[in-house]
């Protein structure tokens, strides 16, 4: 077993010291500038996982330093993960809401009393533990929201958890609300339902992404995906115009499939509104993407992922 090793603390003087010796330049962005940055905008964990997507010298005397990359490379990459996050967290929320409206209507089309398959839902949640009680885990998670301000009147308004639909909705998270939906989806024997399912899963890893703070294009390189993406989202994205080969390679990274499924679906149910407005603040991450392009000529990872999400919002989110 390999002995732990702390890495120790180092100011922003020495985060840059310690950049320049893995062979980042300080061109774009002075050293000065840099510490300022370091101190004050970004901590160096975050701006130093941006690298992983920059190729480093194998061999000879450069041996792992990193080729042709510079802080300034990093500051902008960051700056553009923060945009295009903020943008990409509202339009999984707004999947999330019409996802929750599109559900009713489907089971208004039903005929569904709206309470009866609640009822069942939650019944089917309680899970037997060794000691012989009886636990269950959507109940759990409403009664946490029983002292809160914004849930704490809903769930006093119906006691014994004997919800209707349209309120029991507002009260789970978005991932037992996808699980809700696959449990009407398997109900009704609806396949459209439960693909719908397996798309709003990558919206909610996303979302979960973008809520947490995490970056979200500090690794663009092809890989190994965890899933594959759903059939529709991929005849849209042929569509748009996209070859198989650019689809094989784009759809095998996570993050892409993932944000590529969001867009999609954010397009296809929101309102022409919604739509209209975050087509806006899209774009305007867009254009921040391509304000320092030349800075990622050598770098395809990075330049075809954003050609990628360019064709995206272009397609899906013309300006009118």
């Amino acid at each position: 077993m390999d002995e732990f090793r702390p890495k120790p603390w180092l100011t922003p003087a020495q985060q840059v010291q310690h950049l320049e010796s893995e062979g980042i330049k300080f061109e774009l962005t002075s050293k000065d500038d840099a510490e300022r940055y370091l101190e004050k905008n970004n901590n160096f964990f975050r701006i130093n996982l941006f690298r992983k997507g920059f190729p480093t010298y194998v061999g000879g005397p450069n041996d792992g330093l990193f080729i042709n990359l510079d802080f300034g490379m990093l500051r902008d990459l960051a700056i553009i993960d923060y945009e295009f996050r903020q943008v990409l967290l509202s339009i999984s929320i707004d999947v999330e809401h019409f996802s929750k409206l599109q559900l009713l209507r489907f089971l208004e089309a039903h005929q569904d009393d709206g309470y009866s398959i609640v009822e069942k839902y939650i019944s089917s949640k309680d899970q037997k533990l060794d000691n012989g009680k009886t636990v269950n885990l959507v109940k759990s998670e409403i009664n946490r929201g029983a002292n809160g301000c914004y849930t704490n009147q809903i769930i006093a308004d119906y006691p014994s958890y004997r919800y209707p639909v349209w309120a029991f909705v507002e009260l789970i998270p978005f991932g037992t609300f996808n699980n809700y939906l696959l449990y009407v989806a398997k109900r009704y024997r609806d396949k459209k339902l439960q693909s719908r399912f397996y798309q709003l899963q990558s919206v909610k890893a996303l979302r979960n992404a973008c809520g947490h703070n995490n970056c979200i294009i500090d690794d663009l390189k092809g890989g190994d995906p965890s899933y594959q993406i759903g059939r529709n989202v991929k005849n849209a994205l042929r569509a748009v115009g996209y070859s198989d080969i650019t689809l094989s390679t784009k759809l095998s990274n996570d993050r892409i499939q993932q944000i590529a499924t969001t867009l999609y679906l954010h397009h296809l149910i929101a309102s022409p509104g919604v739509v209209a407005a975050k087509g806006v603040q899209l774009h305007q991450s867009v254009n921040r993407m391509y304000r320092n392009a030349q800075y990622y000529d050598k770098n395809d990872p990075v330049k075809s992922s954003f050609s990628f999400f360019k064709g995206m919002v272009d397609a899906w989110y013309p300006i009118v």
